[in-house]
């Protein structure tokens, strides 16, 4: 491999222009920054210099302070990073002189010399021609944006556009006469509409083009094997929100993944795009489907406050005003109310549980088919402390949606809430979690279940591993309580203490002692022998009445 020192900033100066141009950041100026930073530095000799502590501050504005262990912003970032090198280097734009790598497990960028005879010097890639992305005026650029959100409200907003009812998305092939193509398509499509809050058209048929995303397929063969190139884009900026390249031995291989790993996978990307989208609009306008998905609970944007929360509560309000008989939003209500009902002392009160009960019962009166509708019934009775009717609705959604990730975990997790897990199932849960991919927002929820696994089994170390990896993406009550558990396990209490006190401000009133007291003894009132597990946190309990720090 070249060193280094065999390019120069014009060579980096080329390259980051076509990675820009392939659209494979999609709207992230953050991430370009983060690339070109990275090369920068090692061809200045920096190389050295690139942690994550130095990167948090250069790129990510972090003050001094910042700690990497618990701020995981730079390690997802450069997850991000490394997979969208790897779909520049599958486009047609990767023709620069320079091949940039970033090995895992390194912030430092490895440049290489590109052996294809297409490399393009600086010069004659200064002003490449223009793209779906580059080069237009600052007016064209505004006006595209103002009719993406126009054609999106238009899917999002009008509750009797066909087929859609929440999100609507179309999938194409990039060659429309390769059979092979065309029926994975129709498998993903069909694994894609069991899911009622995604409407899926097919973008090779339909001429109206009006989807807010699609999804593009493409078919190749090479001496490894075949793969299936899936973008989802943005449809009207023609930004690409995620890519993924599934790789096979034939194409019979490659069809079998479709359903077991690219659709959950795409599920979950969909969910996430749209409620960042909603997100910045008003939802004042929105429809109930609209505001159904920016209130559910689905992998995506998300913050672990109790405001954030409330706003929950509030839009899932605001669609039942609009339509009192929309099951979808009765769902939410039943898993918010019940969620808070247990984790946070002021909401701890019986009109809340009743609330919750009546809202997940009106949810399957109206919606008895909609596997997003029971997924959240079977959240809102597991976290009353009906674990037996948790288990069943979790099941009933993996039969409504084979495709449903979450569900397929926890049906299998669920039974072990307040019980010793045998070998094959933790066995189970580490090889569901690992066959994700590294920045799928469902890891946190995975880990910290293993977490939870470990612990029932007083397997400190272990759960402590996991809880710890899951914290990095993102926290709840019930995970930074059980991370404290842990601790004080270990007999690192003050850090126990600690862990707690960290989310004063995100959860003002949360009291610990009321969640010891009544939250776990909740979850395992159905267990036959509940007190060996209650028993772990009554020690945590005891050590916050008690501290005794230095």
């Amino acid at each position: 491999m070249p060193a280094p020192k065999e390019f120069n900033l014009d060579d980096l100066q080329a390259y980051m222009e076509r990675v820009e141009a392939s659209g494979v950041f999609g709207r992230s100026k953050r991430r370009l920054r983060l690339l070109s930073h990275l090369i920068h530095s090692e061809l200045e000799g920096q190389g050295d210099r690139l942690k994550a502590y130095s990167i948090g501050l250069d790129i990510f504005d972090k003050s001094a302070d910042f700690d990497p262990a618990s701020d995981s912003v730079v390690r997802v970032e450069m997850g991000r990073l490394r997979s969208a090198i790897a779909l520049f280097e599958a486009s047609e734009f990767a023709d620069t002189r320079m091949v940039v790598d970033i090995p895992v497990g390194s912030y430092r960028p490895a440049m290489s010399l590109r052996t294809s005879s297409a490399q393009p010097t600086s010069a004659q890639i200064k002003n490449p021609e223009p793209t779906r992305i580059m080069r237009k005026p600052i007016w064209l650029g505004f006006a595209a944006l103002v009719i993406g959100v126009v054609l999106f409200l238009g899917f999002f907003l009008q509750r009797d556009s066909s087929p859609a009812t929440g999100l609507t998305v179309q999938v194409s092939t990039a060659d429309q006469d390769d059979p092979h193509v065309q029926v994975m398509k129709s498998q993903l499509m069909q694994a894609l509409s069991r899911s009622k809050a995604i409407g899926v058209v097919d973008g090779d048929a339909s001429k109206r083009n009006a989807a807010a995303f699609e999804i593009r397929l493409r078919h190749l063969h090479d001496e490894q094997g075949v793969r299936l190139l899936t973008d989802l884009v943005e449809t009207e900026t023609g930004q690409i929100i995620w890519g993924h390249a599934t790789v096979a031995a034939d194409d019979a291989a490659l069809a079998d993944s479709i359903e077991n790993q690219l659709a959950r996978e795409l599920r979950v990307r969909v969910f996430g795009a749209s409620k960042a989208f909603l997100q910045e609009l008003d939802p004042k306008d929105m429809s109930p489907e609209a505001l159904f998905v920016l209130a559910t609970w689905v992998p995506g944007p998300a913050e672990s406050t109790i405001v954030w929360e409330e706003k929950r509560i509030e839009f899932a309000k605001m669609a039942l005003k609009q339509d009192p008989a929309f099951g979808s939003a009765h769902s939410v209500l039943a898993d918010k109310l019940a969620y808070l009902a247990n984790v946070y002392a002021p909401a701890d009160t019986s009109e809340n549980r009743k609330a919750a009960l009546n809202h997940a019962q009106r949810a399957m009166d109206l919606s008895p088919l909609d596997p997003d509708v029971m997924f959240n019934v079977a959240q809102a009775h597991w976290h009353s402390g009906r674990i037996a009717e948790s288990h069943g609705a979790m099941g009933r959604v993996i039969e409504l949606d084979a495709s449903h990730d979450l569900a397929r975990f926890l049906h299998q997790m669920i039974p072990y809430t307040c019980a010793t897990a045998p070998d094959e199932i933790v066995e189970w849960a580490t090889d569901f979690d690992a066959n994700l991919s590294p920045d799928n927002p469902i890891r946190w929820l995975t880990l910290t279940w293993i977490g939870w696994l470990h612990a029932y089994r007083a397997e400190w170390d272990e759960a402590l591993v996991a809880e710890e990896a899951a914290a990095r993406i993102f926290q709840i009550p019930y995970t930074f309580m059980r991370r404290a558990m842990v601790l004080h396990q270990l007999g690192r209490t003050e850090e126990a203490i600690n862990v707690i006190e960290m989310q004063n401000t995100n959860w003002a009133a949360f009291d610990p002692q009321h969640y010891i007291a009544h939250s776990i003894p909740r979850l395992c009132q159905e267990t036959p022998n509940p007190k060996v597990f209650v028993t772990y946190y009554q020690d945590l309990a005891e050590a916050l009445r008690n501290p005794s720090r230095d």
